[in-house]
C-alpha cells in the first residue's frame, strides 16, 4: 500500500491544484492551467497530469488549457487517444515528436468548459491492465479518484509478468465543431508502474539511475560588469526550486562568477540566501554535488591546441577559489564537455586539457560517439574512451535526444517536462529485468533558464518513482559500471575536423600568452601587503577572454579591453629626462629621474646603453619606486668629445620580460683627452714639416729659372 499511497498523493496534489488556487510555493508535480496560460498563449497546452499510475491507484488525470483565440467553448472539444506500449527507441522518438506508430487502445472526447480562468479541459480515465480487471475501491472522500462514469482504458497486458509496466502514448487534439482538422495537437505519455512486481524480482539492476546536471550560470561579459538583474533573479529562482526539492540528488555546475555575484548582492533579491541554500544542498543528507568549475566556461581542447594549457590550470584555481570564498566545497575529477564539439580531430588536445584541469572522467554528447554495437537498447553504461594514442578516460554519454526536451516547447513547458520524464521511464522499461544497474546523464544547455513549472514537474517526477532513481555524478560512476549488461566497455569518438568555432586561433593564442607573461612580470615587480588588487582584476579580465562562448571578434574585443587596462597600469611609471647633458670632463654622472604614480611600491631595473660611453660601475640599477620621484646617477666615461652623443635609457621589470618605459639622452662632451691632444700635436708637426720642405724647394728652384 506504500506505492498506492504515494500515487494517490500525487493525484490529490494534482486535483487540488487543478480545481483550486494555490500558493506559488506549493510542492507539486503540476502548475495550474491559468499560470501556464499567462506564461504563453498557445491554442492548446498541458496544464497538469498524473506522474504515473499503479494497480493500487489507476486513475490518470489530464488538465488542459485552451487558448481564448480558439473560439467559444460550446464549439470545441478535445479527443484523447490512448495507444499501446512503446516498443523501441525509434518508436519513442516518433511518438514524442509526431503521431505514434503503436496500435490504438481507445479514444474518447472531452468537452471544453469555460471558467473564470479561461477555457480548459479536465479528463480522468481509469487504467486497467486487462479486460475483467477491477479498480480498487478507494476510501470515501479520497481525492484523485475519477468520478463515476469515467472512461476506462485497458492496456491488454497480463499483470505481474513484467509486460504491463511501461510507457503508453496519449495524443491530445483540439477540434472545432464542423471541422475535421485539428486546431492543435500534441502527444503526452501515461506511465504504468507495477512496484510490487518490481520489488519481487531478484537480481535486477533496479531503477534507472538518472544523473541530472543543472547549470547555475549567467553568460560572461568581456568586462568586469556583473550579471544583469534578470540573470541574477533567474539564478535565484533555479536554486530556490532545487532547494524546494532538496533530498533529490542532482549535480550543480555553478559558475563561480554567478555565485560570487549572488553572494555580494546587498540590495533587493535573495542572492546571499541562494548561496546559503547552495551550501546546505552540498550536505550528505541532501546529496547534491557541486562540480569544480573554471572561472568562465572554457574548451580545454581549444586552449591546449594553441599551447595555453597553463591557462586551464589558472581557470580552475580561480574558479575554485571564488566558490570557496562563498563557503562552497566543489568536487573535481569530472569534466562536462557537452557544450563543445568533440571528435578524433581534437581528442589528443582534449586529453592534454583534461590533464591540466585534473579531470579523469568525462561527460560527452552521445551524438559525438560511434555506435555502441548491435544492441537495440539505449546505451546506458559508462565506458572507457580513448583520447589519442595513449590517453584513456572513464566517460559517460549525455542523452542528446532527451536533452533536446529541455528546450523543446518554450510555450508549453509542462508538456516538455512530462515528455522528458516519459523518455527516462522508457529507457528503464526497455528491459527492466537486466542484472546490472543502468543509468543516463541528462542536462540542459549552458545558461538555461527553466520555464515556469518545468523544473517542478521534473523534480517531482523523480521523487519516489519506482522506475527512476536520481543520483549525482559521483554516485552515477560508483553505481553504474562499465561493461554492465554486456554492453561495450570501450567506445570511440566519431571522426571529424578541428572546429574553429571557438574563435581561438594560433595568433590569438600567442597574443594571449604574451599578455599573460607581461601581466605575470608586472605583478612580480609589485610589492606590498596585501598584494595590489589591480593585478587580480587584470588576471580576471584576461581569463574572461578565454570564454568558449566568444567568437573570434568577441575574443579580440575582450583582449583589447585587457590591453587597455594593462596599459593604464604601465602608465604609472615613466622617465623624466633632461634634454641635453653637458660633460666638462671625461668622466661624469648621468642623472636620470624615475617617476611613479603607482599606489604601491614597484621594483624596476634602469639600464643605460651607448657606444659613445663606458660605465665603470655598470650600466644598470635596480630601484624600488616607493616615492613619486626616484633620482639615480650612473657614472659614465666618454669615449670621445663631441655634440649630441646618444645614450639610450630603458626601464624594465626585474625579469626583463616587460619594458615599462624608454627614452633617449643627448650628451654634449667638451672634455679634451690626452690621446686627442697627442694626435692634434702630431698632425701639426706633420703639417709644419711638409710646409717647411715645400718652402725650401721653392726657394731653390726660383734663381735657376731666372
Amino acid at each position: 500500500m506504500r506505492w498506492a499511497t504515494r500515487s494517490l498523493g500525487a493525484l490529490v496534489v494534482l486535483v487540488v491544484l487543478v480545481l483550486t488556487t494555490v500558493p506559488a510555493t506549493a510542492a507539486s508535480a503540476v502548475v495550474p492551467a491559468q499560470a501556464a496560460r499567462a506564461a504563453a498563449g498557445p491554442v492548446l497546452f498541458l496544464g497538469a497530469q498524473t506522474s504515473w499510475v499503479t494497480p493500487a491507484a489507476p486513475w490518470f488525470t489530464l488538465s488542459l488549457g485552451v487558448g481564448n483565440n480558439a473560439g467559444p467553448a460550446a464549439d470545441l472539444h478535445v479527443e484523447l487517444t490512448y495507444y499501446s506500449r512503446i516498443n523501441d527507441a525509434s518508436h519513442m522518438a516518433q511518438a514524442t515528436n509526431a503521431t505514434p506508430d503503436e496500435a490504438v487502445l481507445t479514444h474518447f472526447d472531452a468537452p471544453v468548459t469555460a471558467t473564470a480562468d479561461g477555457l480548459g479541459v479536465v479528463s480522468c480515465a481509469v487504467i486497467l491492465p486487462k479486460n475483467g480487471a477491477q479498480a480498487p475501491t478507494p476510501t470515501p472522500g479520497t481525492l484523485g479518484v475519477c468520478p463515476p462514469g469515467a472512461p476506462t482504458v485497458t492496456l491488454d497486458c497480463q499483470p505481474a509478468t513484467g509486460r504491463c509496466g511501461d510507457v503508453y502514448p496519449v495524443t491530445v487534439a483540439l477540434y472545432q465543431q464542423g471541422n475535421s482538422s485539428a486546431l492543435a495537437h500534441f502527444t503526452t505519455f501515461l506511465t504504468y508502474q507495477e512496484p510490487e512486481y518490481t520489488a519481487s524480482v531478484s537480481k535486477t539492476g533496479g531503477a534507472l539511475r538518472v544523473g541530472l546536471i543543472l547549470p547555475v550560470s549567467s553568460p560572461p561579459s568581456s568586462t568586469l560588469a556583473p550579471p544583469s538583474a534578470a540573470d541574477r533573479r533567474n539564478a535565484e529562482s533555479l536554486i530556490g526550486q532545487i532547494w524546494a526539492y532538496r533530498g533529490i540528488p542532482v549535480t550543480l555546475a555553478a559558475n563561480p562568477l554567478t555565485v560570487s555575484d549572488l553572494a555580494a548582492a546587498t540590495k533587493g533579491g535573495k542572492g546571499p540566501l541562494a548561496v546559503k541554500e547552495l551550501e546546505a544542498l552540498e550536505t550528505p543528507a541532501d546529496g547534491d554535488q557541486l562540480l569544480t568549475q573554471p572561472y568562465v566556461p572554457i574548451d580545454p581542447a581549444s586552449l591546449a591546441r594553441v599551447n595555453l594549457t597553463s591557462e586551464i590550470g589558472a581557470q580552475m584555481v580561480r574558479g575554485d577559489g571564488l566558490l570557496r570564498l562563498s563557503n562552497l566545497h566543489p568536487t573535481g575529477g569530472t569534466w562536462d564537455a557537452t557544450s563543445a564539439a568533440v571528435s578524433t580531430a581534437n581528442a589528443t588536445n582534449l586529453a592534454t586539457g583534461l590533464q591540466a584541469a585534473q579531470s579523469g572522467r568525462l561527460i560527452v554528447n552521445d551524438s559525438d560517439l560511434t555506435s555502441a554495437g548491435s544492441n537495440n537498447l539505449t546505451f546506458a553504461q559508462p565506458f572507457t574512451l580513448p583520447l589519442g594514442r595513449t590517453a584513456h578516460v572513464t566517460a559517460a554519454g549525455a542523452d542528446s535526444q532527451i536533452d533536446a526536451l529541455f528546450t523543446a516547447y518554450p510555450r508549453n513547458p509542462l508538456l516538455a517536462a512530462n515528455q522528458l520524464l516519459a523518455n527516462l521511464e522508457f529507457v528503464h522499461f526497455e528491459n527492466a529485468s537486466l542484472s546490472d544497474p543502468r543509468g543516463v546523464i541528462i542536462e540542459p544547455p549552458p545558461f538555461w533558464t527553466p520555464p515556469k513549472g518545468f523544473l517542478t514537474v521534473l523534480l517531482y517526477g523523480l521523487t519516489h518513482n519506482p522506475a527512476l532513481t536520481p543520483v549525482n555524478l559521483d554516485q552515477f560512476f560508483l553505481q553504474v559500471h562499465k561493461g554492465g549488461n554486456g554492453e561495450p566497455a570501450t567506445r570511440h569518438l566519431k571522426s571529424g575536423s578541428t572546429s574553429a568555432a571557438s574563435g581561438m586561433t594560433p595568433g590569438l593564442g600567442r597574443r594571449l600568452q604574451i599578455s599573460r607573461n607581461n601581466l605575470t612580470s608586472l605583478s612580480g615587480a609589485a610589492s606590498g601587503h596585501p598584494h595590489p588588487a589591480v593585478f587580480a582584476i587584470l588576471s580576471d579580465l584576461l581569463l574572461r577572454t578565454e570564454s568558449q562562448t566568444f567568437d573570434r571578434d568577441q575574443r579580440v574585443a575582450a583582449l583589447d579591453v585587457f590591453t587597455h587596462q594593462l596599459d593604464g597600469v604601465l602608465g604609472y611609471v615613466s622617465l623624466a629626462i633632461q634634454g641635453t647633458i653637458t660633460f666638462t670632463s671625461r668622466t661624469a654622472p648621468i642623472p636620470v629621474s624615475v617617476l611613479s604614480s603607482a599606489p604601491f611600491p614597484i621594483k624596476v631595473v634602469l639600464s643605460l646603453d651607448s657606444n659613445k660611453f663606458t660605465f665603470p660601475d655598470g650600466n644598470t640599477r635596480t630601484l624600488t619606486l616607493d616615492h613619486t620621484t626616484t633620482p639615480v646617477r650612473i657614472q659614465a666615461r666618454s669615449r670621445t668629445s663631441g655634440d649630441r652623443l646618444p645614450v639610450g635609457v630603458t626601464l624594465t621589470t626585474p625579469d626583463r620580460q616587460l619594458v615599462l618605459a624608454r627614452a633617449a639622452l643627448t650628451v654634449h662632451s667638451t672634455s679634451i683627452s690626452l690621446v686627442g691632444v697627442g694626435l692634434t700635436v702630431l698632425a701639426a708637426l706633420v703639417l709644419l714639416v711638409w710646409w717647411a720642405r715645400t718652402w725650401r724647394r721653392g726657394r731653390r728652384r726660383g734663381p735657376r729659372a731666372a
